[in-house]
């Protein structure tokens, strides 16, 4: 058989006396009743009775030590970064609220993807390269055009999109969200003040009565509106969160679930039905006096629509900045025959095992009292 002859003879591969498929040679003497009922009735029930729960506690699981296996979520944080996350805010103040959209307006929303270009931070370098109007030393009251050098497209010579702008008046109750330019984003270069606004009109600034305070929707004009997980029924639905005027923070959790369920009652079911993403936001106040910066995009019409107490306009504001992390939620759904597979096979052994020592010991017992063992069986017979 030449070298493979010689290499399957050394290893003894040929040897009949190593076939482990052949019968095994059983032991008539140590056969009992015992252990036919064992084999037959005893190991077979303690498998079923296994499998079964297995797979109860795989789908249904026993209680809050013990959840469920079907499905697996993991967590993960990661950086926010220059991306851009659909948000919706409704005006809550009867007499609107002025949006100041971003750079790329609905496109940069709609599209996720944050096409603002980078700017200079340098602002010392005094050369000409790209135009005496786009970089210049900065003079003791250039505040404004800093800003605009962080925050701005200059169409006409990089052709970018559109620039940041104030979106107008919008009614109480109206929803704003992507379509309309409304979405989460942080700036290229991380500018603090480019950011989402709301402003509205301040009650106590322009009443006669020096009595009256900003309460109410004064404080609060607008609100979140976002979807959320609901964790006793496990459906998506959707809650609107009041947003004190000032600085707020957005703390986001992304949800991603394949078998995702939505609440019949969610306002937007029929069109949010079958998306397997949502977002769910949360607010931080970090600062609550919403005063209007003087560098905001919807100042003017602010102060005609409402009029102006000195420098300020009557007027107060809001400004969404996202938390630099954001948590991602990823739901699978594992199968569970591999893994059933795997356990059946090992607590089959162990069972088996366990009672081939109980078998063992029946034997000694027998032994013990002086019988035979092929005699106890005739004798039963």
């Amino acid at each position: 058989m030449g070298f493979l002859g010689k290499l399957m003879s050394r290893f003894n591969a040929l040897d009949p006396k190593r076939d482990s498929f052949a019968g095994s040679v059983t032991e008539t003497s140590e056969q009992t009743r015992l252990g036919a009922f064992l084999a037959v009735v005893v190991l077979p029930t303690c498998v079923a009775a296994y499998s079964a729960l297995y797979f109860i506690q795989f789908y249904y699981g026993f209680g809050g030590g013990s959840p469920a296996l079907y499905s697996v979520t993991q967590s993960e944080t990661l950086q926010y970064g220059t991306q851009v996350k659909e948000l919706a805010i409704e005006c809550t103040n009867p007499n609107g609220c002025y949006f100041r959209l971003p750079t790329g307006g609905a496109t940069m929303c709609q599209s996720g993807v944050n096409d603002q270009d980078t700017p200079t931070n340098d602002f010392c370098d005094t050369s000409t390269n790209i135009g005496p109007a786009r970089r210049r030393a900065l003079l003791e009251n250039d505040a404004v055009y800093a800003r605009h050098l962080l925050t701005s497209h200059d169409v006409a010579l990089g052709g970018g999109p559109d620039p940041a702008q104030c979106g107008g008046k919008t009614a109480c109750g109206v929803l704003m969200d992507g379509a309309d330019g409304v979405c989460a984003y942080v700036a290229p270069g991380s500018d603090p003040t480019d950011a989402l606004t709301v402003a509205w009109k301040d009650d106590a600034m322009t009443s006669a009565t020096p009595a009256v305070e900003c309460v109410g929707h004064c404080n609060f004009g607008v609100s979140l509106v976002t979807d959320y997980l609901d964790e006793q029924s496990g459906t998506i639905k959707q809650k609107k969160i009041r947003a004190h005027r000032g600085i707020t923070l957005l703390s986001l959790v992304e949800r991603h679930d394949s078998r995702m369920e939505w609440d019949a009652a969610h306002p937007a079911f029929a069109t949010k039905s079958g998306k397997k993403i949502i977002y769910e936001w949360g607010i931080t106040a970090v600062d609550i006096v919403g005063v209007v910066q003087t560098s905001n995009l919807c100042r003017a019409d602010l102060a005609t629509e409402y009029g102006t107490t000195g420098d300020d306009v009557n007027a107060k504001g809001i400004k969404f900045n996202p938390f630099p992390l954001y948590t991602k939620t990823t739901t699978t759904y594992p199968s569970p025959i591999m893994a059933y597979l795997a356990a059946v096979g090992g607590i089959a052994a162990t069972v088996g095992g366990a009672l081939g020592m109980v078998h063992t010991v029946h034997l000694e017992m027998l032994n013990a009292r002086g019988y035979g063992v092929r005699k106890e069986e005739e004798g039963g017979a």
